[in-house]
């Protein structure tokens, strides 16, 4: 695995975290009525767009990769 696709999992991992709690909050409350509440929708809609990028890219490469090597 190259560096560039561990920094990438990395990051992947960093924003499904910030994913997985901010939408576990975003769940429990009826709307946004707080800076707070606010604020944990940006940081769940801030590690939804890295996360959709990075995981399609590294699919993308995987794929490439798995072509590659059936057709060696």
């Amino acid at each position: 695995m190259k560096q560039n696709s561990i920094k990438q999992v990395v990051v992947i991992l960093i924003c499904l975290i910030g994913l997985y709690f901010s939408g576990q909050n975003l769940i429990k409350i009826s709307g946004i009525k707080s800076l707070l509440d606010a604020l944990n929708a940006m940081v769940f809609f801030t590690c939804l767009f890295p996360f959709l990028i990075l995981t399609l890219s590294l699919i993308s490469k995987s794929l490439k990769f798995l072509i590659r090597f059936s057709t060696d």
